[in-house]
């Protein structure tokens, strides 16, 4: 008797596995940290053969600028500039917002906080794949700004910012971990709202000397 071959449907849809793959590296970062991240540890937590890692990103180095590139690990300049209308809006007032925003885009996201932390100390290919990202987007962020709004001319804006920015940020990471620092709490929402505050004063005395 002859039996015919029966066309079997692929067993695993690779777009699926794909988001499988990345949503189990998110996971080992904030667990592990991100020197977890190897080939063999990534497909036991994304319970895959590690073939398959091979298979969808071409190499290790594939999937973390694939994972790097999610846009739901850095804040785009779409998501902060969303709703600022320089016509409207002063350059003080819209480099508060965006400082505020890029900050608790930063606070909201455990995997980026993470991945902050670890950039110092652990020069892995995946940092750097995730340093690159955000350095792009933070040098977008910067060509938005001097696309939109008068900054002032006599200030070294770009490194005050950087000074900002950095300086929250590193805030941002100790809170995982710290509740005050210096005397200052910064784990709170309300916490941040102090700092926040203080924040727009030195936007305000930047802009007021222009």
């Amino acid at each position: 008797m002859v039996t015919r071959a029966v066309a079997q449907k692929p067993t695993r849809d690779a777009e699926a596995m794909r988001e499988r793959i990345l949503s189990a590296i998110g996971r080992m970062i904030v667990r592990d940290g991100l020197a977890s991240v190897g080939v063999n540890a990534l497909a036991r937590e994304a319970g895959c053969d590690k073939v398959l890692i091979y298979r969808y990103f071409d190499s290790l180095e594939g999937v973390y600028a694939a994972f790097a590139e999610q846009s739901d690990i850095y804040w785009t300049v779409g998501e902060i500039t969303a709703g600022i209308d320089p016509a409207r809006v002063s350059a003080a007032e819209a480099g508060k917002l965006i400082l505020r925003r890029t900050v608790m885009a930063i606070r909201s996201r455990p995997i980026t906080l993470a991945i902050m932390a670890a950039e110092p100390v652990e020069r892995t290919p995946l940092v750097i794949a995730l340093e690159t990202v955000r350095e792009r987007r933070g040098l977008e962020l910067a060509g938005w700004l001097e696309a939109h709004l008068q900054m002032p001319k006599h200030l070294d804006f770009w490194t005050i910012s950087m000074l900002l920015s950095s300086g929250m940020g590193y805030l941002a990471i100790r809170a995982r971990k710290i509740r005050v620092i210096g005397g200052i709490a910064i784990k709170t929402d309300k916490d941040w709202e102090r700092i926040f505050a203080a924040a727009d004063q030195v936007i305000d005395i930047m802009f007021q000397t222009a």
